[in-house]
């Protein structure tokens, strides 16, 4: 019996995409020009192009989809903080996050609000969505592959980890105020806090409950599947009892990255290396299937209009000049005084955005805020416009690298060289 037509034509489309994200991954590696481009793209001919797929009939399951797709991005971002390395860099790369994060999003915001006249509350929202988030899925396959020192890439990944979060926590800090009306913001915020502090309490709680069951499971089967489910399950208990379920499932991601600590401050003798291993290669395939996926929707979503297209193309420009802007004043500041100042260049153009404001630009259509369907539109321009200062930045230093390998070589033949013996200093 033949499948339905219909399922054929899905399947198909689905195995392009797959195929597309495959390809578009191998020439990230060897080019250094991000795989999201082309996902966008490729989006944005299935849908607003040639009208494959409905852009009205995927929003309604958008919202679903960025929510898990923004818990798995939170529980693995969570595993990847490791305190020693916060040790290590932490320091200079917190100062490189809050003033980039911070800073660029309140100029953001009122540039924003005076230029399209959104109120200060949807302004704000907005600019949490693209104030200062460098995306991991880019920058740290990136910065190994055009042979970073190692100081600076442990820089840049622990920034990619830590503005991630901070703009999650912002985005639902703000949109905590629109939600209550925001007519006392001291009230207000003393709500969001609470919401916070609930879920950052029963995160810790909840995380040392299901390390304690994993570390007895986990030589079982299906212990990945299991794992995930208590993800799930941390989201929605924290849900339930009135804390922030995403911050929930963060705290659970870090506890669990750093088991080892918990180990030496109790009695529980925890031993889940093989079953981290697991964890991380299961992350790998399931993470390269939900971006491939997410970003082709994300170009599904763009809307092509005559009289929107280049209103939102200039705010795109300015928000990726006032990025660059407060990356150059972070940069300066959080490496004076290092070795880290040689590659300042490198880390200003490392500033590469992805799946972090995409996902909250979806919930914000899915939750229906004002303005919700231009943040979508603008925010895929400065996905687009920061993955090619990224791009540009990074051909950039594989010629400066190749020149000076050249200059190197033609150095050791030149003629004032030739018949010399190497010198001891000793």
């Amino acid at each position: 019996m033949a499948p339905p037509p219909d399922v054929v034509y899905v399947f198909s489309i689905a195995a392009a995409i797959i195929v597309v994200g495959f390809a578009g991954e191998l020439f990230f590696r060897k080019t250094g020009v991000p795989a999201f481009l082309f996902l966008i793209l490729m989006g944005i001919l299935i849908g607003p192009v040639f009208g494959l797929l409905s852009r009205v009939q995927l929003l309604p399951y958008l919202g679903l989809f960025a929510e898990l797709t923004l818990v798995m991005v939170l529980f693995y971002g969570g595993m990847d903080i490791k305190f020693s390395s916060l040790v290590k860099g932490g320091g200079r790369a917190s100062v490189q996050v809050f003033m980039y994060v911070v800073l660029s999003t309140i100029a953001i915001a009122f540039a924003v609000h005076l230029l399209e006249r959104w109120d200060l509350v949807s302004s704000f929202i907005f600019a949490s969505m693209v104030g200062g988030e460098t995306t991991a899925a880019v920058v740290i396959p990136l910065s190994r592959s055009l042979k970073l020192p190692e100081a600076t890439a442990t820089f840049l990944t622990i920034e990619s980890a830590m503005n991630s979060i901070l703009s999650i926590i912002l985005f639902f800090t703000f949109v905590g105020v629109y939600q209550t009306g925001g007519a006392n913001w001291l009230t207000t915020f003393q709500t969001v806090a609470s919401n916070f502090s609930v879920g950052i309490v029963l995160g810790a709680l909840l995380s040392v409950v299901w390390i304690i069951l994993l570390n007895r499971l986990q030589n079982g089967k299906y212990t990945y599947v299991l794992t995930l489910g208590l993800v799930f399950a941390t989201y929605v208990i924290s849900s339930r009892l009135g804390g922030n379920g995403e911050l929930s499932v963060l705290i659970f991601g870090v506890v669990l990255g750093n088991y080892l600590l918990l180990s030496r401050a109790t009695d529980l003798h925890l031993s889940m290396e093989p079953l981290l291993q697991k964890l991380g290669v299961f992350q790998e395939e399931l993470s390269f299937l939900m971006e491939t996926l997410f970003f082709v929707f994300l170009g599904l979503t763009f809307e092509i209009s005559t009289g929107s297209i280049y209103a939102n193309l200039n705010i795109g420009v300015l928000v990726l000049f006032i990025l660059l802007l407060f990356r150059i004043i972070a940069a300066t500041v959080s490496t004076r005084g290092s070795d880290l100042g040689k590659d300042m260049g490198s880390i200003v153009l490392m500033c590469a955005q992805g799946l972090v404001p995409a996902t909250l630009a979806i919930i914000a259509v899915d939750d229906g805020l004002p303005h919700a369907s231009a943040f979508l539109n603008i925010v895929t321009y400065v996905i687009i416009l920061t993955n090619i200062v990224t791009s540009a930045g990074a051909i950039w230093r594989i010629r400066r690298q190749k020149l000076a390998f050249r200059d190197f070589m033609a150095g050791l033949e030149s003629p004032g060289l030739a018949g010399k013996s190497p010198t001891r200093s000793d």
